[in-house]
């Protein structure tokens, strides 16, 4: 069986994983810029996490239709157990973001402009929906990004602590195994 995720695999994952921290920053930083800067830079937020939704569902028909390389022989039941929870949370946390987001953006009475085609405001504009929204959209957003941080965390140990090899698995490389 091959020892790395295929290249559709890794890209899927690399690119979720930027837009997951431009979105964040975004989201962290939005009251920083220029008020006239403000309404692009949710905008950009907004298509970013819509981005982050699709390829997350890309992913998920990927993964579901190409196995993935083995765990390293030495990884223990546990390890293998936590990482089946964490990577299912890292999961359900890609997608249950962005979906909150959305209405959270449509209730703030904001449109959605993808440049040709805007999704015009269609919700009116509720502060008593859209703060507790935005509450559970901040909450997961930092929920996916700490939990993420643990899953690059945990591969940076198997990586210089355990000397596994794990981390190859999620690199391109010239000699590549396919799966």
């Amino acid at each position: 069986m091959p020892s790395r995720y295929d290249a559709v695999a890794i890209v899927l994952h690399w690119s979720i994983a930027s837009l997951i921290l431009v979105a964040f920053g975004l989201g962290l930083t939005v009251d920083d810029f220029p008020k006239a800067f403000v309404p692009v830079v949710v905008n950009a937020h907004a298509l970013i996490g819509l981005a982050v939704l699709a390829l997350t569902f890309v992913r998920l028909a990927w993964r579901i239709t190409h196995r993935p390389p083995p765990l390293p022989a030495s990884t223990g039941h546990l390890t293998e157990r936590l990482s089946k929870i964490a990577h299912g949370l890292l999961y359900l946390l890609m997608i249950a973001v962005p979906l909150i987001g959305l209405p959270t953006l449509f209730y703030r009475g904001k449109s959605l402009d993808f440049g040709l085609v805007t999704v015009p405001q269609f919700l009116p504009r509720v502060p008593e929906i859209f703060h507790p929204l935005t509450e559970v959209h901040e909450l997961g957003a930092y929920a996916l990004v700490l939990l993420a941080a643990g899953h690059a965390a945990a591969a940076i140990y198997h990586q210089l602590v355990l000397r596994d090899g794990l981390v190859l698995r999620m690199t391109l490389g010239r000699k590549q195994e396919v799966v």
